[in-house]
C-alpha cells in the first residue's frame, strides 16, 4: 500500500522532528555520530508521519506517544488507538525490486514486541520519493520468532539482536487493521 502524500514536505517535517528528538536526548544504542542519529531518527519519523496520514485519510482517531526525551530515552509506542498500542517500523528500500514476502524484518528484541498490540511494517524509497506499508502483525506474534544477529534474507548484521520474521508473515489487509483499531 503506497501512501498518497507530499514526500518532500513530509521529509522536511520528519527532519525537524528527528532533529528535535536527538537534541532532546533520544537514546542512541548504536554509538552513531550526531548526523547518523538524525538520519536514523528521520527514517522512523518519516514512517510515523506517513502512517499518521493514512490514519487521517481513514478517519481514525488516535493519540501519539509524546515522550519527553529529556526525561526518558525511548517511547512506549507510536500511536494509541482505542487502548491499542501501535508501533510503526520502516526500512530504507535500497533495491529497484518491489518488497516481497521473502524479505525478512528484524524487530529489536530490546523494544519488547509483546508490549505492542500491533506493528506496522513498511519501506521508504528515497530515490523515487515513495513511502509504502507492506503489512501488519501482532507484537505477541513477533515475540515468538527467533532472535538473530544477522538478516537471513539480505545477510547484513543487525545492530542489536532482533526477532526476525518474513514479510509474508504479515497481514496485508489494511481495511481489517482499520476495523480492528476502530473496535
Amino acid at each position: 500500500m503506497i501512501i498518497d502524500t507530499n514526500f518532500k514536505e513530509l521529509k522536511e517535517r520528519a527532519y525537524q522532528q528527528a532533529k528535535k528528538m536527538v537534541d532532546n536526548g533520544l537514546y542512541s544504542r548504536f554509538g552513531l555520530s550526531l548526523n547518523q542519529r538524525i538520519d536514523k531518527a528521520l527514517l522512523g519519523c518519516l514512517g510515523e508521519l506517513a502512517f499518521e496520514e493514512f490514519l487521517k485519510q481513514n478517519n481514525v482517531s488516535y493519540s501519539l506517544d509524546t515522550s519527553d526525551f529529556t526525561k526518558t530515552n525511548s517511547d512506549e509506542y507510536d500511536f494509541l488507538i482505542n487502548e491499542k498500542k501501535i508501533d510503526v517500523k520502516v526500512a530504507k528500500k535500497t533495491t529497484q525490486r518491489p518488497p516481497n514476502d521473502n524479505w525478512t524484518y528484524g524487530y529489536p528484541e530490546e523494544q519488547n514486541p509483546s508490549s505492542k498490540d500491533f506493528v506496522v511494517v513498511g519501506w521508504i524509497d528515497f530515490n523515487n520519493e515513495v513511502i509504502g506499508f507492506y503489512g501488519w502483525i501482532k507484537g505477541s506474534q513477533i515475540a515468538k520468532y527467533t532472535v538473530v544477529t544477522h538478516n537471513s534474507f539480505a545477510g547484513y548484521k543487525y545492530m542489536t539482536p532482533n526477532h526476525e520474521f518474513k514479510w509474508g508473515a504479515m497481514n496485508k489487509d489494511f481495511d481489517a487493521l482499520i476495523q480492528t483499531l476502530k473496535n
